[in-house]
């Protein structure tokens, strides 16, 4: 196979998009959604496979399951000797490498031609979908690599390592091993019987499924007009190449080009890519079936749709289709709803809280609990609640909601009080009294930061003299922020 060009096609695809964040010292992707949570976990798991985590909902703590235990388990080697934004930036420029020479490698293991294989390359591995988690900033959804090499197993004949790919996919990301499954019936009825045997792999990870489960015993199945609202849409939107800001990257982008060749030379595959697609739109008695009715994000069915059509796209390419490749690539920066550059986050942590005192440390306004599909005012909140701990490493008596998946901890009294004064709240402040202090005293707590633009300036100061009123000393104040003691 044309191996240089594919090797071009991931480096480039891997860089040249993340080049002006990298020059600028930033964490790729955005700051408004999933990032700093992101990044926050790569920090929170260590070696192990938690399904609770002392760092939040202090002191009690609360079920926390790793988004992206590979990317955990890597990090754990990598933070000690280069830290974590380039642990996060280096991972994530990782796994976009791994998922293109992947892709082309497993068209090229199902017997498509050198070019057919750098289509499918460019048509999976640069498709905006996964493009959009790295602009997102969501950890685990990057890894489409680990649904590529499933089908590099099973191209390849490799039955037994197909069933430790599905296991690694499924571990990586919920809906690539959802993908991965679905694949893996659609090639024993289609392509090869034997290719059911990879679904043996599920038993390899069923601990981790069970760990998960026990990390959120509150989960609840999403209200049917919320999972819709998070299912791919058939209308295009408007193009990422605009200006203004664009945070949230959900899309199941195809693109002309190759839905006309598929179209022309092979109806099959894009025939069978419906059934992913039809799944993806979130709608259809179908989700009331016990594991499709716990999706959240139906639109991520659109993986196993780009692999079926990226199949049929290598199988269907004309000789001398390189150019053909750099053309879905550039149709997809310039059309799709995905910015064509990954944006940058600051990576800096302000010294009031790295210099944080031994000792539970609220960080106010906290987290803002909002259902999937309704803008969440508190996300942005994520960079100091969450990545900032990475710098104090204390715990917080914050519960996050991490997507509305149910965390079923409680929030102390005096914390519930204190919500009160946050303007989105939209509440009459409540009086802070020196028995409230006591109450947060006893729960650990030495130290409460005040962060003065969620908080809107004045709010902020009249808390501070509040606090202060009421037993509080002052530690520390600048511009941003400003942080109290609670000594006992």
């Amino acid at each position: 196979m044309r191996r240089p060009a594919l090797l071009a096609l991931t480096l480039g695809w891997a860089l040249i998009p993340a080049l002006p964040a990298l020059a600028r010292g930033e964490l790729l992707g955005h700051p408004y959604t999933d990032l700093y949570p992101s990044v926050w976990s790569l920090w929170a798991q260590g070696f192990g496979l938690p399904v609770s985590t002392p760092l939040l909902g202090h002191p009690g703590g609360m079920g926390w399951y790793a988004p992206s235990p590979i990317k955990g388990l890597l990090s754990a080697f990598l933070l000690p000797l280069i830290g974590l934004p380039a642990t996060w930036n280096l991972l994530l420029l990782a796994a976009r490498a791994a998922t293109v020479y992947l892709a082309g490698r497993a068209a090229e293991a199902w017997g498509a031609r050198p070019d057919g294989a750098l289509l499918a390359a460019a048509l999976y591995g640069c498709a905006p979908f996964f493009h959009g988690y790295a602009v997102e900033g969501i950890v685990e959804g990057t890894d489409g690599w680990t649904l590529a090499l499933w089908a590099l197993c099973i191209g390849q004949g490799r039955w037994a390592a197909a069933a430790l790919a599905l296991g690694l996919t499924v571990l990586s990301s919920w809906y690539l091993g959802l993908c991965a499954c679905l694949l893996a019936v659609l090639a024993a009825i289609f392509a090869d019987r034997r290719a059911a045997f990879s679904l043996g792999g599920l038993l390899l990870v069923a601990p981790a499924i069970l760990r998960f489960a026990a990390a959120f015993p509150a989960a609840a199945p999403l209200p049917d007009a919320l999972r819709a609202a998070m299912g791919a849409s058939p209308w295009p939107a408007a193009p990422g190449l605009l200006p203004g800001l664009q945070p949230f990257a959900m899309t199941a982008w195809i693109g002309l080009l190759p839905l006309g060749l598929l179209a022309w030379k092979r109806p099959r595959e894009a025939l069978l890519a419906g059934i992913p697609g039809l799944l993806s739109l979130g709608m259809g008695p179908w989700y009331a079936l016990p594991v499709l009715s716990a999706m959240r994000f139906p639109y991520r069915w659109h993986a196993a749709t780009l692999a079926l059509l990226a199949l049929g796209l290598a199988r269907a390419a004309p000789r001398k289709a390189g150019w053909i490749a750099l053309l879905i690539v550039i149709e997809g920066l310039c059309l799709s709803p995905i910015e064509p550059l990954i944006p940058g986050a600051p990576a800096a942590i302000p010294a009031l809280y790295a210099t944080a005192p031994e000792g539970a440390l609220l960080a106010f306004p906290g987290p803002l609990a909002r259902p999937p599909g309704e803008i969440n005012p508190g996300r942005p909140r994520a960079r100091y609640l969450l990545y900032f701990q990475t710098a104090h490493g204390q715990p917080s008596p914050w519960v996050p909601d991490f997507n509305s998946v149910g965390v079923g901890a409680v929030e102390p009294a005096w914390l519930s009080d204190l919500r009160s004064w946050d303007p989105e709240e939209r509440r009459t402040p409540l009086p802070i009294t020196a028995e409230m202090l006591h109450a947060m005293r006893a729960d650990g707590l030495r130290t409460v930061i005040l962060e003065r633009a969620p908080l809107r300036d004045a709010r902020a100061d009249a808390l501070r003299d509040a606090l202060l009123a009421a037993g509080a000393t002052l530690e520390g104040e600048d511009k941003q922020r400003i942080r109290l003691g609670l000594p006992r």
